[in-house]
């Protein structure tokens, strides 16, 4: 059994590190909230261009041609893996860069050319460590993206698209359904899909709307608005699940801690009693040896 002295000393240092856990699942909760309403904010905006979308695809008709819903023979592709800078977040990084590999093993299959942009220094490790070299590197963008660094990247894909450089853009990510539910998914950005037609329109309910210029005019517009806020729901579904998996890893790690404070408790008790035992027999057995 180990020295009483020796067990207070790891039980210090263990309340220390509960001390410290639990401090950093305070602040991700914090970060959390925050990271959840700029991720919520976003979507109804999404949603109303979704809906707007399909109102002008409906109007443009079945003829309607534009360069991002152009379909070629894929030879060219880009695979866009999106993590964190920092860990400490459970399985976060992980299962990103799992799916991120899984789907350039598929794209490889299929015998294309593929290049990889690495948005985080622990998915641009990872890939390292498994012999997936990530042509370029983004490390600049945090736990609070702003649509001006993502767009940065969103439009590059757009343009490199819109010239023939690149065939398909694939998008890895960990993608937030609810507090207690997030998935590591691959979506293909481009090419788009054809807009579908509005709900109402599908159904028969006629609406009569005057666009202003041609409804194939603005449609034309807004699909590349469509991409790249996509790509920006990326990075923000990315970042509240990244503190969210933070939170729930601190959260462990406190509930560890608390857990082998008590053990070690309980184990210097009995080494405490063992030693006074031990004393006390020494003592009675010096005094007797003295009659």
């Amino acid at each position: 059994m180990a020295k009483p002295r020796a067990i207070l000393k790891r039980t210090q240092s263990v309340k220390n590190i509960a001390k410290i856990t639990k401090t950093m699942q305070m602040i991700a909760t914090a970060k959390f909230k925050r990271a959840f309403d700029r991720a919520v904010a976003a979507r109804p905006y999404t949603d109303k261009l979704t809906r707007l979308i399909g109102k002008l695809a409906d109007a443009a008709g079945s003829e309607f041609e534009h360069p991002l819903l152009d379909k070629r023979e894929p030879k060219k592709v880009v695979l866009l893996a999106i993590s964190s800078n920092r860990g400490l977040c459970g399985g976060f990084n992980a299962n990103a860069t799992k799916a991120a590999l899984q789907a350039h093993a598929a794209l490889l299959e299929r015998g294309l050319d593929v290049e990889v942009i690495a948005c985080g220094k622990r998915v641009a490790r990872m890939l390292k460590y498994k012999r997936v070299i990530a042509d370029v590197e983004h490390t600049h963008i945090e736990d609070k993206p702003t649509f001006a660094e993502v767009d940065v990247i969103g439009s590059e894909l757009l343009e490199r698209y819109a010239n023939g450089e690149v065939d398909e853009v694939h998008v890895a990510y960990t993608k937030f359904e609810t507090a207690a539910r997030q998935a590591a998914v691959v979506e293909q950005v481009l090419p788009l899909e054809p807009p579908q037609a509005d709900e109402d329109a599908a159904s028969g309910v006629q609406q009569n709307f005057i666009f202003h210029p041609s409804a194939e005019q603005i449609l034309a517009d807004l699909l590349p608005r469509s991409v790249r806020l996509h790509v920006f729901q990326a990075f923000l579904d990315s970042a509240v699940s990244e503190q969210t998996a933070r939170m729930v890893a601190m959260k462990s790690a406190t509930d560890n801690a608390v857990e082998m404070i008590r053990d070690l408790t309980m184990l210097y008790n009995r080494s405490r009693q063992t030693q006074i035992t031990t004393e006390l027999s020494e003592i009675i057995g010096g005094a007797a040896a003295l009659e």
